[in-house]
């Protein structure tokens, strides 16, 4: 469910143009552009690629990226899904937190931190990171279903429910899969299952 977190912002219908218009200006003998301008390019192929699936030239095209501009936060969080997305949650949690090192009050990137410490298995980091986004942005969908899932594990069934309950009741997030998956584990844990 972490993959569909790019936040959309970060991500343009109009990123063809860009790409498009950066290699025509190259090819013109045009001076270079700015490694600003790269690395937002290079960052705007990158969300094209995880729109399209290509997990692997998401990856590269980030971390060029980030070889032009090492502390932009919106370029680790993609990286860090990405990561999360091909399974790699070391690299992941290395991400979202260099992406903190740069933003340390995101909600998005605290809960991204959450959700892979809760993967790890790694309980305690998780509910830490989790909380912490809730209380950076208590409208936040995405960190109640997180905690929800924590409590659970942690045999805490009244906090469960009342994580559930409320990741419904804002909404699914930028997840939609996510709203009918947190309604069933709700029923079970309202019927003592």
């Amino acid at each position: 469910m972490i993959a569909s977190l790019v936040k959309p912002g970060r991500i343009t219908a109009g990123l063809l143009v860009a790409v498009l218009a950066v290699v025509i200006l190259a090819g013109c003998g045009q001076a270079d552009p700015t490694p600003q301008a790269s690395a937002e390019a290079l960052f705007e192929q990158g969300n094209a690629a995880i729109e399209q699936g290509n997990l692997a030239e998401a990856e590269q095209a980030f971390k060029q990226a980030l070889e032009l501009d090492g502390t932009n936060a919106a370029y680790l969080t993609n990286l860090g899904v990405t990561y999360y997305s091909l399974g790699q949650l070391n690299d992941a949690e290395q991400a979202f937190i260099s992406g903190l090192a740069a933003e340390p009050d995101d909600a998005e990137l605290h809960y991204l931190l959450g959700a892979t410490y809760l993967q790890l298995d790694r309980l305690d980091e998780a509910q830490s990171n989790l909380e912490a986004a809730n209380k950076l942005d208590p409208n936040l969908a995405e960190p109640y279903f997180g905690l929800g899932a924590l409590y659970q594990l942690q045999g805490k069934r009244a906090e469960a429910i009342n994580a559930f309950e409320r990741f419904l009741e804002i909404g699914p997030g930028q997840d939609p899969a996510a709203a009918p998956a947190a309604q069933a584990t709700l029923e079970a844990l309202k019927s003592g299952q």
